[in-house]
């Protein structure tokens, strides 16, 4: 029952965030979606995702299959990759970006204006949703996998949630 109420609580959360945006009056609305990496097979430098972190990625691209999302930004790491490879469909494409360099990155989404999802680590996740709300983020701590940062943008004005993906059944002990 808890996952039934969350799920709801995760679309929810979406559909106020889409509400908002439409009572702004189709003006310079902007949603973007900030996740940290699904969870990875092992410690090493550039691990591929575990296969619950790769049915983490799966649920990520259920929830966001029907959200307009032409670009899927991921670090230039094997899990940030294959976790944004995951929501690949016609009408998106995938684009690295230099996870040392967020200003330059968030200076590229507010520029764009265009909906998407970021892919990021436990440390440039929350900096990143920082950079752009303004806001202050919750930290990520190394095993938090399936936070979604979800900001929506309506001309200068920003609002933030922060969502939890339901954990799949793979990553149950």
């Amino acid at each position: 029952m808890a996952g039934k109420n969350f799920c709801t609580t995760i679309a929810t959360g979406l559909l106020f965030g889409a509400c908002w945006a439409a009572a702004v009056q189709a003006a310079d609305i902007q949603q973007l979606y900030l996740v940290r990496h699904a969870e990875k097979a092992d410690s090493s430098k550039d691990p591929l995702l575990s296969a619950c972190g790769q049915a983490q990625a799966a649920a990520l691209a259920t929830l966001l299959q029907h959200v307009q999302l032409p670009v899927l930004y991921h670090s230039g790491y094997q899990r940030t990759r294959q976790t944004a490879a995951a929501s690949l469909k016609d009408g998106r494409k995938l684009q690295q970006y230099d996870a040392k360099d967020l200003p330059a990155l968030a200076k590229a989404l507010q520029s764009i204006g265009e909906n998407a999802l970021v892919v990021g680590h436990s440390n440039t996740t929350p900096q990143l949703a920082t950079l752009l709300s303004k806001m202050a983020v919750p930290e990520l701590a190394e095993q938090d996998y399936g936070r979604i940062y979800q900001l929506t943008r309506a001309g200068e004005l920003w609002s933030l949630q922060v969502l939890q993906l339901p954990q799949p059944a793979e990553c149950r002990p």
